[in-house]
């Protein structure tokens, strides 16, 4: 049954990791749009900010990635 709650623990956190990825991408392109436009740039900083929400999704992923591994392994040392 454990086995069970950890499988759907992970198939939530990557069905969230796709919402947090959009967000992201769009936050950046957002900040990234508004810099170009006031500096009037041709979109230098779009793919730059872009680039660094892709990046802060995957950090993310891999961050709560390796703390449910590590509650899951804490668990299996109890039993």
């Amino acid at each position: 049954m454990a086995d069970k709650k950890f499988i759907l623990k992970l198939l939530a956190l990557a069905s969230n990791f796709v919402y947090e990825a959009i967000a992201a991408v769009a936050l950046g392109l957002l900040i990234g749009w508004g810099i170009d436009t006031l500096f009037d740039l041709d979109s230098v900083f779009i793919i730059i900010f872009a680039v660094i929400g892709a990046l802060a999704a995957v950090r993310n992923l891999i961050v709560r990635t390796l703390r449910l591994g590590r509650e899951h392994d804490d668990r299996k040392d109890i039993r």
